[in-house]
């Protein structure tokens, strides 16, 4: 079994499906709260766990991050451009990232998937500071930070967005 050495008692929490959180940010487990959903939109579950997070372990900063490449996003695309169709509750899941997609998409990017994948970020981290009751009290007592980024699959680097 692998021993990690002890980190500095903070937590952050983010929501992201394909990046390894700890080896992004050099922690240790149990140094990270983390949530996950494909596509980092934010849900009523999502919500629900990001205010136990911030509000009972005390985590100072939500961080969204989205990655580039982000397959959920690639759908949502697909299902707007194509108008392709998907089974169960994936239509769920392209109905809470079309947003980012539409504002990508009037934007004129050159490059639809980074522009969406941005955007996607950006929307998900203007909702979790307006959320309330909890996160925007919070926001606004300067208790809890929320930020987006991007991560790139190819460096291991994070963009702030």
């Amino acid at each position: 079994m692998r021993s990690f050495p002890r980190r500095p008692s903070f937590r952050r929490a983010r929501s992201d499906s394909r990046v390894a959180p700890e080896l992004a940010f050099d922690q240790g487990p149990g140094d990270l709260f983390i949530v996950r959903v494909a596509g980092n939109f934010v849900n009523e579950d999502g919500l629900a766990s990001l205010e136990y997070g911030t509000l009972v372990l005390r985590a100072p900063l939500i961080l969204v991050l989205g990655h580039d490449n982000c397959g959920a996003v690639d759908a949502t695309v697909k299902a707007l451009k194509d108008k392709t169709e998907y089974p169960g509750h994936l239509p769920a899941l392209v109905n809470a990232i079309k947003p980012a997609v539409e504002l990508a998409s009037k934007s004129g990017a050159k490059d639809l998937m980074a522009a969406a994948v941005q955007a996607n970020v950006r929307l998900a981290v203007e909702r979790l500071k307006a959320a309330q009751p909890l996160l925007q009290e919070m926001v606004q007592q300067k208790k809890l930070g929320v930020v987006g980024g991007v991560y790139s699959l190819a460096t291991g680097k994070v963009a702030l967005v």
